[in-house]
C-alpha cells in the first residue's frame, strides 16, 4: 500500500491544512468530553442543585433573551421563512434541552424522573462551555467562509441539549 495524499489534495499545503482540521476537530471532542465529565462531577453539589431546582426545559415556554434571525447562510428552516427575511431565530447566548415525549410527565412540559431532571441540571453546567466554543468557532471557520458546527450532548436517558438555542417543534 503506498501514501495517497489525504483527500486528493492539491498539494502539501492543503494536505496539511486538512490535516490541521480534522486535529482540531478531534482536540475540540476531546476537550467536550473532559468538559462533561467535569460538570458530571458536580452533578451533587449544592449550587447545582440550587440553581437548577426551579428550571423548567419546556423550549417552547422558554425565553431566549438574545433570539436574533439567521441569516441564509446560516441556516434556513422552510417551515419558518423563504430564506431571504427571517427563517429562524436562535439565541448564541443559551443552550436548549429536548426530552423525549415519554418522559415529559410533569406540568409545563418538564419531565417527572429524577434522573433526566439530574442531566438535565449537570449538562446545563456545560452550558457556558458550549457558548463560549461557538464564539471561538465562528472566527476560526469565518476563514473558510463556513459557520461553525453546534455543539451537542445527548444523555443515555434521552435527553439532548444543544448550543445555539433554537425553538423547536413538540
Amino acid at each position: 500500500y503506498s501514501h495517497r495524499p489525504f483527500a486528493n489534495a492539491a498539494s502539501a499545503e492543503k494536505e496539511n491544512e486538512v490535516k490541521s482540521i480534522l486535529q482540531r476537530m478531534e482536540s475540540d471532542t476531546l476537550a467536550f468530553r473532559d468538559e462533561i465529565e467535569r460538570v458530571y462531577s458536580a452533578r451533587c453539589e449544592t449550587k447545582t442543585l440550587t440553581e437548577c431546582g426551579e428550571s423548567h426545559f419546556n423550549d417552547c415556554s422558554s425565553t431566549f433573551p438574545d433570539q436574533q434571525c439567521m441569516k441564509p447562510n446560516e441556516l434556513v428552516v422552510s417551515a419558518c421563512g423563504d430564506g431571504q427575511s427571517c427563517n429562524a431565530l436562535w439565541d448564541k447566548r443559551l443552550s436548549t434541552v429536548s426530552i423525549p415525549v415519554a418522559l415529559v410527565q410533569a406540568s409545563l412540559g418538564n419531565p417527572s424522573d429524577p434522573e433526566v431532571i439530574e442531566s438535565a441540571c449537570y449538562s446545563r453546567l456545560a452550558e457556558q462551555y458550549m457558548i463560549d466554543k461557538y464564539e471561538a468557532d465562528e472566527e476560526y471557520w469565518a476563514k473558510y467562509n463556513l459557520q461553525p458546527s453546534w455543539t451537542y450532548f445527548g444523555a443515555h436517558n434521552g435527553l439532548f441539549r444543544k448550543s445555539p438555542a433554537v425553538h423547536q417543534e413538540q
